[in-house]
């Protein structure tokens, strides 16, 4: 749609309906687990999306809807693009997820500057497009963060490399968060912890040739939170005031490096995915590991799927952290895929997730099955 002669404007939208119900599992004693009535599977970290033990259908932790616009400025390589979301998980409310500026420098380069989502995964730039994913929600063992956004600048390079096309995207920058919905799952519903993310430089690499493709990504920063109204208290059943200071206090052990790798593979009707991800902390007491395997089928408007992910910290004895008291999780998954037309499909969901914590870990939320179902709708 053109709005004046030197300005062409396009827009997008996507929507997830999604409900799920929990059929079971295993808790803690008393099954109120940081302020949710469990059996509970959190399903997306970073929006704070989880199913919990509640009778009935459960459709906010994974329905949302999305707008997009794009406006190419003058013809000359500039452009500007916008999307907002509203989520189920956080009660409808609308966020800014992207607002940029991009500049076409030839036909290898671009320049881009504003507010856009971290490349910390593959599925990280759609991951709120469910059409675009093979899951009714993304294996939550390896997706998900306290911080899933960055405001700063990129530059992305695209070449030929003989049979390889690549993409190299280097990035820096930082990034705000108020009422991280990471930390709702961790510190209970009502819990307000702001995060920020300082100092982010990194990249991702991602060669495909024919029926294979790769990805490398590697990312750093420091990290600070901020918890406004403490976190629950099991033994009280209460919010226990906040223990860390109001205001930002610069830690020197408060980093992070985010290594990851993603290997995929479309060959035939066959499809697989895997990623893997470790997170290091230097000078901290433990670190993240996680990684997904997937096996699918396409036949005609059919798609099945089997994932197997998995997560768990490690712990830093020399850094005086306990063995007993890490945080462990697997989680298995069976997709059936049914494609509406071109761009609509249903989806059902079935996950058995194994809470593998040890003894020690406080906030371990049990084992869990889900069964949901979604239909994604691109316009």
């Amino acid at each position: 749609m053109a709005l004046a002669a030197d300005i062409d404007f396009s827009g997008s939208g996507f929507l997830t309906l999604a409900a799920g119900n929990m059929l079971g599992g295993t808790t803690q004693a008393g099954g109120n687990v940081n302020d949710y009535n469990c059996p509970c599977l959190p399903t997306d970290f970073g929006q704070g999306g989880i199913y919990d033990g509640r009778g009935g259908l459960q459709w906010k932790p994974d329905s949302k809807l999305g707008l997009q616009g794009s406006a190419a400025l003058g013809g000359g390589g500039l452009s500007m693009t916008g999307q907002v979301v509203a989520r189920g998980a956080r009660d409808g409310r609308v966020n800014l997820e992207w607002l940029y500026g991009s500049y076409e420098i030839n036909e290898k380069f671009t320049l881009q500057a504003g507010r856009k989502r971290l490349p910390l995964f593959y599925y990280s730039d759609v991951q709120d497009i469910g059409f675009a994913l093979p899951w009714v929600h993304l294996p939550p063992a390896v997706y998900g963060w306290d911080a899933v956004n960055y405001n700063g600048v990129s530059l992305l390079w695209r070449s030929q490399w003989g049979n390889w096309s690549s993409a190299l995207n280097l990035l820096a920058g930082n990034e705000s968060r108020r009422e991280s919905g990471y930390y709702k799952i961790y510190n209970g519903r009502q819990n307000r912890t702001d995060v920020r993310w300082g100092d982010i430089a990194g990249g991702d690499l991602t060669l495909q040739r024919d029926w294979f493709e790769a990805r490398f990504s590697y990312l750093q920063s420091t990290t600070q939170t901020k918890n406004i109204n403490g976190a629950w208290d099991a033994t009280t059943q209460s919010y226990a005031p906040a223990t860390i200071d109001s205001a930002w206090m610069p830690s020197p052990t408060a980093r992070q490096r985010v290594h990851g790798l993603a290997l995929n593979a479309d060959f035939r009707n066959w499809l697989a995915r895997s990623e893997f991800i470790y997170i290091d902390r230097p000078g901290n007491d433990w670190k993240d590991f996680a990684q997904n395997l997937s096996l699918g089928y396409r036949h005609g408007k059919w798609q099945p799927m089997l994932t197997w992910s998995n997560y768990r910290s490690s712990a830093n004895t020399r850094q005086g952290a306990e063995s007993d008291a890490q945080e462990a999780w697997t989680v298995t998954s069976l997709v059936l895929r049914y494609d509406l037309g071109t761009s609509s499909a249903l989806k059902l969901q079935f996950d058995n997730s194994k809470d593998r914590s040890g003894p020690n870990f406080g906030t371990a939320f049990g084992n869990a099955r889900l069964l949901t179902l979604s239909y994604d709708l691109v316009f």
